[in-house]
């Protein structure tokens, strides 16, 4: 297959990279292409979020992916795309990113990126998936509405200096092309691992949604398949595989 980025579709403002993309079979069948947009008017993130663009403030963009995976091991391409970003953002800033299940990433405690995974199989049921990312890159948190201020962050914000959004983007791609061939090569465990190296997960405390309300609970880590495990303070253990669980505490540093 052609590497991750060999086509980079560079748009203004759109409603949303990856709607466009999803929309549009030919787009869709290309791996590894990447669409960029300065603007997004209808940009998503997980369970409905909407999300604040700033043009030009933003790295915002969908990769392509059509993983040679067992269908139990696509989930995890969540967060080895989390992990992409983690080590893309390091490589070109310095920065010290964190994670936090399944895919959001954290510079100095507060968010510097969203990302959201959507599939959409072909007639032959082989996965097709497109993967956005939004990074703050330039600016500061001072820039987006009012409500999101408290916890975001940017890129130029952590750093005290100027942020080359094409650089970051480069590196991002890179990585995700490395980490991707890993996966497909069956080092789904040792990729697992490397995520939890960047994460604050465990021990922290959530609360969970359950069929009998919500319950607190404390953070275990990820298990085999890329889930997170809690268990609650009844002693009741919980397998998360897409909840839209709130974090009441960061966890430890591994």
């Amino acid at each position: 297959m052609k590497p991750i980025g060999h086509t980079i579709l560079r748009q203004d403002a759109v409603t949303s990279t990856n709607t466009l993309i999803l929309n549009d079979e030919a787009l869709l069948d290309n791996h590894g292409l990447v669409m960029t947009a300065r603007h997004q008017t209808a940009g998503r993130g997980r369970m409905g979020r909407v999300w604040a663009s700033i043009p030009g403030a933003q790295l915002q963009f969908s990769v392509v992916v059509h993983p040679r995976l067992r269908e139990a091991d696509v989930p995890v391409i969540a967060l080895i795309a989390g992990l992409a970003v983690a080590g893309g953002i390091r490589e070109a800033t310095g920065l010290a990113p964190r994670l936090r299940w399944p895919n959001d990433v954290f510079v100095a405690g507060r968010k510097v990126c969203g990302i959201l995974v959507e599939a959409k199989p072909d007639a032959a049921g082989r996965s097709r998936l497109v993967i956005g990312i939004g990074i703050n890159c330039q600016g500061r948190a001072e820039d987006f509405p009012p409500e999101v201020r408290p916890i975001l962050i940017t890129l130029a914000q952590a750093s005290g200096r100027p942020v080359d959004n094409e650089q970051v983007l480069q590196a991002v791609l890179a990585h995700l092309e490395r980490l991707l061939v890993r996966l497909e090569a069956g080092e789904k465990a040792a990729l697992l691992a490397q995520w939890q190296s960047f994460a604050d997960v465990q021990g922290a405390r959530v609360r969970l949604p359950t069929p009998r309300g919500p319950v607190t609970a404390t953070v275990e880590g990820v298990n085999a398949e890329g889930y997170l495990t809690a268990r609650d303070d009844a002693g009741a253990r919980h397998v998360i595989v897409s909840s839209d669980l709130e974090w009441l505490t960061s966890g430890v540093r591994p």
